[in-house]
C-alpha cells in the first residue's frame, strides 16, 4: 500500500482570513506486479518536494484568493539560517510565519510580521507566568545570551504582542468549523517590510537551492505573482513529529465588499491590465472556471525536479468555491478521476473533486503522466444543481478530424467553454455533422481553417485591439448561424439546402453589403 498526503495549504492573508489546512491523504492499493506490468502502470515515487496553485472563491465571505506554494520537508530545498532551523529542536514551538501580509500587526500596517506560535500546555499554572514563558521561547530565536541580535533574518524583529489564540491563526468560528481545539500563545513581532517583489529575490536565493529555483515549474508562477503589487509574501516552518515543514507562499487577496482589503476590480486591473474577461467573478456569472485565465498565462509546467521520476501527487492546482447557493460542476474540458484507490487511478492527468455538488466545489487537478497542462484543459463548467452527473468533454484542438477546436473563436471570446465558442460546437456536433455532407464539408474546411487560425489565434492574445475587432467580425457569423437552430433537418438535401442558404448570406454580409456599401459612397463624393 502507497500513502501520500496532498497538503494544499491556505495562508493567512489577514486575522480576516485565517490559516487553513485542506489535506486529503491518500491511500493507493498496490495490485500484483503482474498485474501492474500487463497494464503498463507506473509505479509512483517519493519526493519531499510539492507544489501548488490553490485558487479560492468565496462569495459567502466576498473573498477571492490566489496562491501559489512551494512546500517541503528537506533542508535540501528550503533552508533557514541555523537559529531558526533550531527551532525544530523545541517541542514548544508550533510554527513559525515570516510574511508581509497586509495588517498583520493590526495597528502598524506599514510593518512586516514575524508570528511564532508557542503551545500553550506546559508553560505554568498563572497567567503571568505562561506569558514570559512563552516570550523567553520565542525570544531566544532572535537574540543571544546577552540580549543582543543573533541576525536569523534581514531585519531585527520588535515585540508587538502576545496573545492566546486557536492553533494556526484562526478566529473562534473557523476553529469550530475546523474541529481545531487546540489554543496556542501567539508572539507576533514587527519588522520593516519590503513589496513582495524584493522580498521574493532576496529571501529565495537566500531560502531556496538553486536546483528549485532553476528548474521552473510553479516557482515561476510564484515569480511572476511577486510582482503585483497587491501580492503578499510568506514562508513558514511547522516542527512536526520526524521533520519539519517548510513552506513558501505568494498569495493575492481580495474583495469588493471588505474595505479592510484590496478591491478586487483594483487587483485584477494590476494583474490583467485593461482587460475584465477572464477574472473571477466575470467567470462565475458566466458559469465557467479557467483557473490559468486568473493568471494570465497559457500553460503551467511542473518543475523538472520531477521528470526524471513518475511523481503524479507532487503538483497540484486546486480550485476551491464557497457559494451560498447549491452549485454542481457540469463539465470538464479533459478528464475526471472518479476515485483514487490504486495506481490506476493516477497514471493519466484530470480532475479528481472532493465534492462536486452542494455549497463547496473542491476540485484537484493531478498530472499523471504529463509534465504540462493548457488553459483549456484545466477549464470546467458549473451552473445551478441539478443531480446529473459530471459530463466529460475531451478537450478540441489540433487540425486533424473533423473535431477540431474554434481557435480563433476561442482566443476571441477567451474559454473553449464561453458561450459563443458552445455554440459554434453545438452548431458543428449536433447538426452539421449528422450529415454525410455536413461531415464532408467539415473535413475540407477543418485543411483549410486550421492553415491560418494557429497564428490568428496567436496574435489575438497579444493584441487586445485586433481581439476586439475579431469578436465584432464573428458576430455577424453567429447571428446567421442562430437560422440552424430553427431548422429541421432531417435528410442530405436539407442540409445542403440549409448549408450553402448560410455560406450566401455570409457572402452578402461580409462582401457584397460593404462592396456595394464603398461603390455608394464612392459615388457620392
Amino acid at each position: 500500500m502507497f500513502k501520500f498526503l496532498i497538503a494544499l495549504i491556505l495562508l493567512a492573508g489577514s486575522s480576516l482570513f485565517a490559516t487553513e489546512v485542506f489535506a486529503l491523504e491518500i491511500e493507493l492499493q498496490k495490485e500484483s506486479d503482474r498485474i501492474i506490468e500487463a497494464k503498463g502502470w507506473l509505479e509512483p515515487g517519493q519526493h519531499s518536494l510539492k507544489e501548488f496553485l490553490q485558487i479560492i472563491i468565496d462569495q459567502r465571505e466576498s473573498k477571492n484568493r490566489i496562491s501559489v506554494g512551494i512546500i517541503s520537508n528537506s533542508e535540501s530545498h528550503i533552508k533557514f539560517p541555523y537559529n531558526i532551523e533550531a527551532i525544530s529542536s523545541n517541542p514548544k514551538i508550533s510554527s513559525m510565519k515570516i510574511t508581509n501580509e497586509f495588517a498583520c500587526a493590526p495597528t502598524q500596517i506599514d510593518k512586516a510580521c514575524v508570528v511564532i506560535e508557542v503551545k500553550r500546555d506546559g508553560l505554568g499554572d498563572n497567567l503571568a507566568e505562561i506569558k514570559n514563558n512563552a516570550r523567553e521561547i520565542a525570544d531566544k530565536i532572535w537574540y543571544d545570551q546577552k540580549g543582543e541580535y543573533a541576525g536569523a533574518i534581514i531585519f531585527a524583529p520588535e515585540f508587538y504582542s502576545l496573545t492566546f489564540q486557536p492553533k494556526g491563526g484562526l478566529s473562534v468560528d473557523e476553529a469550530k468549523r475546523l474541529g481545531e481545539k487546540e489554543v496556542v500563545v501567539e508572539i507576533i513581532y514587527t519588522m520593516h517590510s519590503q513589496p513582495t517583489s524584493q522580498l521574493f529575490t532576496a529571501l529565495s536565493v537566500m531560502l531556496l537551492s538553486d536546483d528549485l529555483r532553476t528548474s521552473g515549474g510553479f516557482y515561476n508562477i510564484a515569480e511572476k505573482l511577486s510582482g503585483n503589487y497587491f501580492s503578499e509574501f510568506s514562508v513558514i516552518l511547522t516542527p512536526l513529529e520526524n521533520y519539519m515543514l517548510r513552506e513558501l507562499h505568494i498569495s493575492l487577496l481580495c474583495s469588493n465588499e471588505i474595505r479592510e482589503l484590496v478591491n478586487c476590480e483594483r487587483l485584477y486591473n494590476e494583474l490583467i491590465p485593461g482587460v475584465q474577461e477572464g477574472t473571477i467573478d466575470e467567470q462565475i456569472a458566466r458559469g465557467y472556471v479557467s483557473p490559468l485565465d486568473f493568471i494570465q498565462v497559457e500553460n503551467i509546467n511542473r518543475s523538472k525536479i520531477f521528470s526524471e521520476e513518475f511523481l503524479p501527487l507532487n503538483s497540484i492546482i486546486q480550485v476551491l468555491i464557497y457559494s451560498e447557493e447549491d452549485l454542481q460542476v457540469k463539465s470538464v474540458n479533459s478528464n475526471v478521476i472518479e476515485n483514487l484507490r490504486d495506481i490506476g487511478d493516477i497514471q493519466e492527468s484530470g480532475w479528481f473533486f472532493i465534492s462536486k455538488a452542494g455549497q463547496k466545489i473542491d476540485g484537484r487537478y493531478i498530472f499523471g503522466h504529463e509534465s504540462s497542462v493548457s488553459k483549456n484543459d484545466l477549464a470546467f463548467s458549473i451552473g445551478s444543481y441539478s443531480e446529473n452527473d459530471i459530463e466529460i468533454k475531451e478537450v478540441e484542438g489540433g487540425n486533424g478530424g473533423s473535431g477540431g477546436g474554434c481557435l480563433i473563436a476561442t482566443a476571441a471570446f477567451g474559454s473553449e467553454l464561453s458561450p459563443q465558442v458552445q455554440f459554434l460546437r453545438e452548431i458543428r456536433d449536433n447538426t452539421v455533422l449528422q450529415t454525410e455532407s455536413g461531415t464532408s464539408f467539415m473535413a475540407g474546411f477543418n485543411q483549410f481553417y486550421y492553415s491560418f487560425s494557429p497564428a490568428i489565434a496567436d496574435y489575438e492574445r497579444e493584441n487586445p485591439t485586433f481581439k476586439e475587432a475579431v469578436k465584432l467580425t464573428l458576430t455577424p457569423l453567429l447571428t446567421s448561424l442562430t437560422l440552424l437552430h430553427y431548422a429541421d433537418i432531417d435528410s442530405e438535401s436539407e442540409m445542403l439546402g440549409y448549408g450553402i442558404g448560410i455560406i450566401l448570406l455570409n457572402i452578402g454580409m461580409y462582401f457584397v453589403a460593404p462592396a456595394v456599401l464603398i461603390m455608394t459612397v464612392r459615388k457620392r463624393i
